[in-house]
């Protein structure tokens, strides 16, 4: 990098870390820092939703992806497109429900068991997620530097930086600086475009290049169309337990808010998923062409797709890598994962260059600092003051949560070495909600699901997606390489057929389960039931009831939703799902063009 680009990554930085530290005077209480007041716009909700759902293991995993497999490679990102319509109806239930965490929802519906489970797998995804996202960093700094800044310096350096802001702002500190950085999210996943179209010839020298099979929007391996399918309806059952989603949906000042923040929020991390998936079509079109240093084309070629020939020099170069490495999974990960951050050292000119780092510590700080402050909502809430403390201050409690999130960090750098690949740590990230996304989905519509009978769905699913999954991978290949079905749906590209091998045998556990066991106390899922279906601004409903909630942030409600809640609810989904039809649509034409 140039002396330019490190300036204007180091004023940015000390801008970022400015602004979310005098956050920190406006926080008060406990709800402040966890729940950011509950009083923001449609556009920082939008924003934020933005922030926290895009992080830079999203472009590299889509753009290596779109290198190796084509335009299919958006479905890694592309397989939430139409669950986002369904945002709009989830949306208004987190806000309903006026609980800080997700954890506040399994004590209320199941018992006080189930929400501790639902805390530590909760703080465990946090965990995978921000090891995922530091992996990331780490990628792309080892790509943009050409190996010069090693693993461990690039990951330290992110941490200090997302910890500084979010230790002492909280939520409003995060909400507050997703504003600039919801903004250089688009920025990063559109720059290399327009570079990389100019340095190319336009998009007909894109398709003289790259094979036409590219440009199809499903694959023959990996993003094929089951599991295009498949992972669709997963992402609908698995989003609503992610337990940074609580925050995302009801941080705003009333249910309206929270609908167009989570569902536009995400139809426009949609429409930065092209501007990935189109980089990696460009750095295939950039290598074929001879347009790329020959030594970054030997390391990414495991990852071409075949029929495609090397320049010269770039595969005299390649020639040297032993032909058992250079076609062993590892090396096609490795290769395609080096796709964005080699578009970013080769395409962008100085000053250009540090925008984009920029952009990408945007990315990741805006969620790293939201999934810090979830997680530690959840220890504190959900452990020390259910079971260490009970009768603990609202000073106690905020300066505990402080602290608890420097627990998911630290969890989170452990993964960040256990996860040698971004593709490996999204796959897992996207299953592990699940888990727990049916059994809210099953326990909100169906009124006769017992806590045992989620006690029996979790117990059938849980085994089957550790011993199939990458668990069962760790354990074929340590100690038990006789057991051939160990691990055998651990690959990535097999996300798919696991998620089928344990939530099926796990719907039907949670149904036969609750058939056969004691129904729940009317009077508790009366409570529960009301609960999620008062609008805001008639909390006067829930005192009659006896009821209190744990936090009821700003009680004024939307004028659209109480005077046409149904033609807001029906309408906006049905606009919603034109929406995500018509991106589709737009991808489509994305490869068309030049054709």
């Amino acid at each position: 990098m140039e002396p330019v680009d490190v300036i204007v990554v180091v004023v940015y930085l000390l801008g970022i870390a400015a602004l979310g530290i005098w956050q920190a005077a406006k926080i008060k209480s406990s709800g402040d820092y966890f729940a950011g007041g509950r009083k923001f716009s449609k556009f920082m909700m939008a924003m934020h939703a933005l922030g926290t759902g895009t992080h830079a293991d999203d472009p590299v995993g889509v753009t290596g992806s779109a290198l190796q497999r084509g335009l299919s490679g958006i479905w890694w990102t592309f397989c939430y497109l139409f669950a986002t319509p369904i945002y709009w109806i989830v949306a208004p239930l987190f806000r309903r429900s006026r609980y800080l965490t997700t954890a506040d929802f399994f004590e209320e519906r199941f018992s006080s068991r189930f929400s501790m489970l639902y805390t530590l797998l909760g703080i465990l995804t946090f965990a995978v997620n921000t090891g995922m996202m530091l992996r990331a960093t780490a990628t792309i700094a080892d790509g943009v530097s050409g190996g010069a800044i090693p693993d461990w310096m690039a990951i330290a350096g992110m941490t200090l930086v997302f910890v500084a802001y979010s230790y002492f702002g909280g939520l409003m500190a995060t909400i507050v600086t997703e504003s600039i950085q919801g903004v250089l999210i688009v920025v990063m996943s559109l720059l290399l475009v327009p570079f990389g179209l100019m340095r190319l010839g336009g998009f007909g020298r894109l398709h003289e290049l790259v094979p036409a099979a590219q440009f199809s929007l499903h694959a023959p391996e990996e993003t094929t169309l089951s599991f295009i399918i498949i992972m669709s309806v997963v992402t609908i059952i698995g989003i609503v337990a992610q337990p940074h989603i609580m925050e995302v949906c009801s941080a705003g000042k009333t249910e309206f808010e929270g609908r167009v923040g989570f569902t536009y929020g995400n139809f426009v991390k949609r429409f930065c998923a092209m501007g990935w998936t189109l980089t990696g079509l460009l750095v295939l079109g950039l290598a074929v062409a001879g347009q790329l240093p020959p030594e970054d084309t030997a390391r990414m070629s495991a990852a071409f797709p075949q029929g495609v020939t090397l320049p010269p020099d770039a595969a005299e170069l390649a020639a040297d890598i032993p032909e058992a490495a250079s076609q062993s999974p590892a090396a096609q990960r490795e290769g395609r994962e080096l796709a964005f951050p080699t578009a970013i050292r080769v395409l962008l000119p100085p000053g250009f260059s540090g925008l984009m780092f920029a952009a990408i510590l945007a990315a990741q700080m805006s969620t790293l600092s939201a999934l810090m402050v979830a997680g530690s909502a959840l220890f504190t809430r959900n452990i020390y003051k259910r079971y260490l403390v009970a009768d603990a201050s609202d000073a106690r409690m905020l300066k505990v949560g402080r602290f608890a999130g420097l627990i998911v960090v630290a969890l989170g750098i452990l993964f960040a070495f256990v996860f040698k690949s971004v593709v490996e740590g999204l796959s897992a990230f996207l299953l592990l909600a699940t888990l727990t996304g049916l059994l809210m989905w099953v326990g909100v519509i169906w009124r006769r699901t017992t806590t045992a009978g989620a006690w029996c769905s979790f117990l059938v699913m849980a085994p089957i997606f550790l011993l199939l999954g990458k668990f069962g991978d760790v354990l074929h290949k340590s100690l038990l390489p006789g057991v051939p079905w160990l691990g055998m749906y651990s690959a990535p590209k097999d996300a798919h057929m696991l998620a089928v091998s344990y939530l099926a045998p796990g719907f039907i556990a949670i149904v036969i389960g609750s058939l056969l066991t004691r129904p729940q106390p009317k009077e508790l899922l009366d409570r529960f039931h009301l609960l999620i279906s008062t609008p805001v601004g008639e909390e006067a409903k829930l005192t009659e009831a006896g009821i209190e909630p744990v936090y009821v942030g700003n009680t004024e409600p939307h004028p659209w939703e109480r005077d046409h809640p149904k033609l807001v609810h029906w309408g906006g989904f049905i606009v919603a799902f034109l929406f995500a039809v018509s991106i589709l649509g737009l991808t489509w034409l994305l490869g068309w063009i030049g054709s």
